[in-house]
């Protein structure tokens, strides 16, 4: 575990001076310091995956609930991690390591994983070994609440209105990775998992913003180009901001509900997206007959989790994420040529000039 004493100390509480009561994001010592109080909740989280997109906006809601908290990840997106929480750095096949820290929390949230199609298609063995292998054992092994991460390309491709019932046909290994576990943690006492739909938006200060994503990337296209052309169209995908996505994982720390849960909060075509960023990005958008080479065609019901009370506090649409996009775009302040914005040029980076970054120890 990284020692936070040094950081809080020397960077944070120093630099920020009269304004340290308005810093967000402080770990246990400097929450004493700068607010007079701790927490006396009893749930501890074990944000696993914690420093990614997901994890950014999710850490952000534990702080400001004052829910205690730990990140564990490897920082395979990071070169560093700055955001002044309780980091352990470590791999999720260490079961050697997980073993010894697993106990000390009442709830795990589990988001780490390669994730999208492209990325897994790299390595088949390294996504099974991150993405399957860990969740069986963290099912077997962990007597806490577990909230799991899947992904509602399960669903794969359908005309149909789908819900958690509905039939699953993954098109990828990505989708099969998830859907593989999906049942083992199922078995499990106390496990919730969500479906989750195609994110987008900002997520906090310190994560990177993926551009790999619809709304992100046609939205930073459009701004920067001046126009926006979509492949095909006519398929459908369920959208939901990266925020309201954390937001429904703290919902589900004291919630009941268990078993899988669509989440998503707005399904789009993808030509009535298109045609949306166009009109709040001053761009002009055209079609091509050139047919799109993603198969996945899915738009997902949430009643579920909504009657679950798993949705409370969900709040953003499509349109603000369009706008958070195009001011990060206007003003410059993400690179789309930093392969870090994009899944699968990362890993293949990494893969192909440090592959001891998959090294269990490194």
């Amino acid at each position: 575990m990284i020692p936070l004493q040094a950081v809080e100390a020397s960077i944070l509480l120093p630099s920020l001076g009269q304004n340290v009561n308005k810093f967000p994001f402080c770990s246990s010592l400097a929450r004493i310091k700068c607010m007079g109080s701790v927490n006396t909740s009893k749930i501890k989280v074990l944000v696993v995956g914690g420093a990614g997109y997901i994890g950014g906006a999710v850490t952000d809601i534990l702080f400001a609930k004052k829910i205690q908290f730990s990140v564990y990840d490897k920082l395979v997106y990071e070169h560093q991690y700055l955001k002044p929480v309780d980091l352990i750095y470590g791999d999720v096949r260490d079961y050697k390591k997980l073993e010894s820290i697993l106990p000390k929390y009442t709830h795990a949230i589990w988001l780490a994983a390669l994730v999208g199609d492209p990325g897994c298609q790299i390595d088949e063995w390294m996504t099974r070994s991150v993405n399957i292998e860990p969740v069986k054992w963290l099912s077997k092994n962990y007597k806490g609440r577990i909230l799991f991460a899947s992904t509602c390309s399960v669903y794969g491709k359908s005309d149909s209105m789908l819900d958690e019932l509905s039939p699953t046909q993954p098109l990828s290994l990505y989708a099969r990775s998830k859907l593989e576990v999906e049942p083992v943690l199922v078995k499990h006492p106390n496990a919730l998992i969500y479906r989750i739909g195609t994110a987008y938006g900002v997520s906090d200060q310190y994560s990177r913003i993926r551009l790999d994503l619809a709304v992100n990337f046609l939205s930073f296209k459009a701004v920067s180009e001046g126009q926006l052309t979509y492949f095909g169209g006519t398929q459908w995908r369920p959208f939901i901001h990266v925020k309201d996505i954390a937001m429904a994982f703290v919902n589900g720390l004291n919630n009941s509900a268990k078993g899988i849960y669509n989440l998503t909060t707005e399904n789009s075509q993808i030509k009535d997206l298109a045609k949306r960023i166009g009109k709040l990005t001053n761009s002009k958008v055209e079609a091509t007959e050139q047919p799109f080479q993603d198969e996945r065609n899915y738009h997902v019901n949430a009643d579920k989790a909504k009657k679950a009370g798993l949705l409370r506090g969900l709040k953003y649409n499509l349109d603000h994420g369009i706008k958070e996009m195009t001011l990060l775009a206007s003003f410059s302040r993400v690179s789309p040529e930093e392969p870090v914005h994009f899944n699968e040029k990362h890993l293949a980076g990494l893969m192909k000039d440090n592959k001891k970054i998959w090294d269990k120890k490194s």
